[in-house]
């Protein structure tokens, strides 16, 4: 082939191809995305100071990581980190909003090298990360995360609007405002997301063994839902004492 060289065209055809989505992370690839995680953003300035920076410290990287787990946002598959259903809700409730823009982590990390330099001060700064945090946490309050069990349609038995969402330890009503909160450790047991659906749509719970008082004694009843949205007991009925031994006196 010589430079400037026209040759003919013989054919020409169009290819349908499909993308591959990105590999699962490792942790060991996470770790690496957190401490180079400004590759794709295009403004140079910006992709300098995030690049100098990263996702959180080495020292705390691994410790973000641990608490993904503990949340149960993520999940290990042999070495890969698989998002779970919890995880994947979160993202998607958060995906587009301020708190998950990496951009803002660089140019805080821009603005504090130039107020290094003196060419920023810090008091407007300061302000500005004031907007900031009341800006995230009006985003977060109006967002709703949609995570029920399995199968299962739970209405709030409060606002009789919103639906349940169901957590690690709580379930909640996806209306800030409602406020309908449900512990699930009750009396030293914790409560399965069937319990917790049949006492928010019956009002009660069918008979639940086991739950320790504050001196440890077990015992055995039936949660309700009380009619100021509190959690109450209800024991069995006992036989009279002469039924015991089924004895004629």
């Amino acid at each position: 082939l010589q430079t400037d060289e026209t040759l003919p065209l013989l054919a020409s055809e169009t290819v349908e191809k499909q993308t591959k989505p990105k590999p699962l992370h490792t942790e060991s690839s996470l770790l690496s995305a957190m401490e180079h995680c400004g590759r794709e953003i295009g403004d140079g300035q910006l992709r300098t100071a995030i690049r100098e920076a990263g996702i959180g410290t080495p020292a705390t990287r691994a410790a973000v990581i641990e608490t993904l787990f503990a949340r149960n946002y993520i999940r290990r598959d042999k070495k890969n980190l698989v998002p779970t259903e919890k995880g994947l809700a979160v993202y998607d409730t958060v995906k587009d909003k301020k708190i998950a823009d990496v951009e803002m982590t660089a140019a805080w990390e821009d603005t504090l090298a130039k107020i290094e330099t003196g060419e920023a001060d810090a008091p407007s700064f300061r302000r500005d990360i004031e907007v900031y945090t009341a800006q995230i946490v009006a985003e977060l309050l109006s967002a709703t995360l949609d995570v029920a069990p399995s199968g299962e349609q739970c209405t709030c038995p409060k606002c009789k609007k919103s639906r349940i969402l169901f957590f690690d330890k709580v379930a909640k009503c996806a209306d800030v405002d409602c406020g309908f909160t449900l512990f699930r450790n009750k009396g030293g047991k914790v409560l399965t997301d069937k319990q917790i659906v049949g006492l928010v749509t019956t009002g009660r719970t069918p008979l639940v063994k086991g739950f320790r008082n504050r001196e440890g004694r077990s015992f055995d009843a039936a949660l309700v839902l009380n009619p100021d949205f509190t959690i109450g007991y209800s024991f069995p009925d006992r036989k009279p004492q002469g039924e015991k031994s089924g004895r004629k006196r």
